[in-house]
């Protein structure tokens, strides 16, 4: 029994030590994804918005108002915020807010719209631009993924549905010799993989797949 609640104890330390370091990176990842996933629309909103020769904080404005881009409407709040609340001109604003997002994609677009407006380039182009390669790297990504789903369900039948099959009848063949294995009863390592680690690996998996595919 020592043995049991001992195994039982570090089996749980670990999985709340290993939650505490990975759920902000979780976190944050997720973030980054949701912000990625919805870049490529936000991207032909603001062309089309550009394109009516509307000033870029109009075309900032009106996506904010829209309420359609609930990941990126903290970011350009701040861009917002930097203008109207604390006086910065605009290029500053985008350089700021681009040091901090936690997006690479869109930390990419502001830096290319300051850089368009800090030399008089044309925005409206340059955003056109962008949609077309954005919304082209995004139906790219999304066919990759749904090539990969196959390889998925391989690893999800061989690790979660044929493995904890042969694992117990390789228990049961183990019973007919001992009631032990390792010190611990067969008893208690059936219960424990039945009710604690194949649950424990199908919530893993989900949150694995919850985390690479794409948001729809």
């Amino acid at each position: 029994s020592i043995i049991q609640y001992l195994f039982l104890s570090i089996l749980i330390s670990a999985g709340v030590t290993i939650g505490f370091y990975y759920l902000p990176r979780i976190v944050t990842d997720g973030r980054r994804r949701e912000i990625k996933n919805e870049l490529p629309f936000v991207i032909m909103h603001m062309s089309s918005i550009a394109g009516s020769g509307a000033p870029l904080t109009s075309v900032f404005d009106t996506l904010l108002k829209s309420g359609e881009y609930k990941s990126l409407n903290g970011e350009i709040k701040r861009i917002m915020n930097y203008v109207n609340l604390f006086g910065y001109n605009l290029s500053t604003a985008l350089r700021n807010v681009a040091e901090t997002t936690p997006s690479k994609d869109f930390k990419e677009l502001l830096n290319g719209m300051r850089s368009t407006i800090e030399t008089g380039g044309d925005l409206k182009l340059y955003l056109q631009n962008k949609a077309a390669d954005t919304f082209n790297s995004y139906k790219n990504e999304r066919k990759r993924y749904i090539e990969t789903l196959a390889t998925y369900s391989d690893v999800y039948t061989a690790v979660l549905i044929a493995a904890p099959l042969l694992f117990i009848i390789i228990l049961v063949l183990v019973s007919l010799v001992g009631n032990k294995l390792g010190g611990l009863d067969i008893d208690f390592i059936q219960k424990l993989g039945v009710y604690f680690v194949v649950p424990a690996f199908n919530v893993l998996f989900m949150i694995f797949l919850n985390i690479v595919q794409p948001e729809l």
